[in-house]
């Protein structure tokens, strides 16, 4: 039972993977600099997952890996993003700030 269980998560993990990358290239078509702001990456990664072809992606996402990862580096951040608010625009525009200011600050070491 358990191999049906982690065959399920990797696939799970493989279409992730896959529809990451895929997003990850359409949103670098359309705007690059708000691509790479949005995502995390330097322009170097950027021009990297413009290229990759389809079956390099396929590769790439058929790892028993996330390719990647949550901004998310703390409990303290989650429960801060999980609370409950009144106005749902300040939790939205909150949430955006502290994404905002980690970037900056991975950007910045």
């Amino acid at each position: 039972m358990g191999n049906v269980l982690d065959d399920d998560i990797l696939k799970c993990i493989h279409h992730l993977n896959l529809s990451t990358l895929l997003l990850s290239q359409r949103m670098l078509e359309k705007d690059k600099v708000m691509a790479m702001y949005r995502l995390g990456i330097d322009e170097e990664t950027a021009d990297i997952l413009s290229c990759l072809s389809t079956s390099q992606m396929l590769v790439l996402s058929e790892t028993n890996q996330l390719t990647f990862q949550l901004r998310f580096e703390n409990a303290e951040m989650m429960k801060k993003l999980t609370e409950e608010s009144r106005v749902g625009d300040i939790k939205q525009m909150h949430t955006g700030i502290l994404l905002s200011s980690l970037l900056l600050d991975s950007i910045n070491k």
